[in-house]
């Protein structure tokens, strides 16, 4: 018989939207969510789990053509380019029409934490997507996640997803605890949190030292820093023996880049 999962869901019509926001709200010192929403958002095609958008930030002079449709905004790329990142879809809410960014607010300059930070109500936010989500295995024995705060909106979506009751191990590097979210699931997850101490491989010692199943299919999800995510899947293909097909590393950011 033939188990072979496909760990992405089907590539979706991709879109620009430009949509208002909706509310902002302050999750944690360091994050903060921005809800957007409209009618347009009625044919979102949203599959859960790491999903994620591509936002683009033009500069404010710029005259942008209406309708802006993504045809548009790439007839454009000669004259100007938006800058864009990269960000999960935190929520989707089909009846409201309604998407939730969370976003890390860096004490760095970047586009899309300067852009959260001054956010209010009224203000649009542009977006071309989505992209195919991480489906995780069903017939995984059990999870493990691991990241950084830039991963835990992906996390969050993750948690939600997975069957009632199954083992998942959860591993997360945010700067302190007031920094600390609840992460809401049906399965058995365990939760380590850790407290940035300034080195590359913090998660990939956490998880070395975590008593993990020693039996049993595992499918891990990783995401974060580039450096951490090295080390991390270092260790789990190498020390703990896992399958590469089983380790899913994903970098979010990388140290002494221009942030978010």
């Amino acid at each position: 018989m033939n188990t072979t999962v496909s760990r992405r869901s089907r590539r979706q019509q991709t879109k620009l939207w430009r949509v208002p926001v909706l509310r902002v709200a302050r999750l944690t010192p360091h994050m903060t969510r921005v809800t957007v929403g409209g009618p347009d958002l009625a044919d979102f095609a949203y599959a859960g789990t790491d999903q994620n958008v591509m936002l683009y930030f033009y500069p404010d002079d710029v005259e942008l053509p209406e309708p802006l449709t993504l045809e548009a905004a790439r007839g454009m790329w000669s004259q100007v380019r938006p800058l864009t990142r990269t960000y999960t879809v935190s929520r989707y809410d089909r009846d409201t029409c309604e998407i939730d960014f969370d976003f890390v607010l860096h004490d760095d300059a970047g586009p899309a934490s300067d852009w959260a930070k001054r956010a209010e109500p009224g203000d649009l936010l542009i977006f071309v997507g989505p992209s195919p989500a991480y489906q995780p295995d069903p017939m995984a024995d059990w999870h493990l996640l691991a990241g950084d705060e830039t991963a835990l909106p992906a996390i969050a979506a993750v948690l939600r997803e997975l069957r009632s009751g199954v083992p998942a191990h959860v591993f997360v590097e945010v700067e302190d605890a007031a920094e600390e979210q609840p992460l809401v699931s049906d399965a058995d997850v365990t939760i380590t949190w850790l407290h940035r101490d300034g080195t590359d491989d913090l998660l990939a010692r956490a998880v070395a030292a975590a008593e993990l199943p020693q039996e049993g299919r595992v499918d891990a999800w990783l995401a974060g820093e580039r450096a951490a995510m090295v080390a991390l899947r270092a260790h789990l293909l190498n020390d703990r023996g896992y399958e590469r097909s089983r380790v899913r590393p994903t970098t979010y950011w990388r140290r002494g880049e221009t942030g978010n």
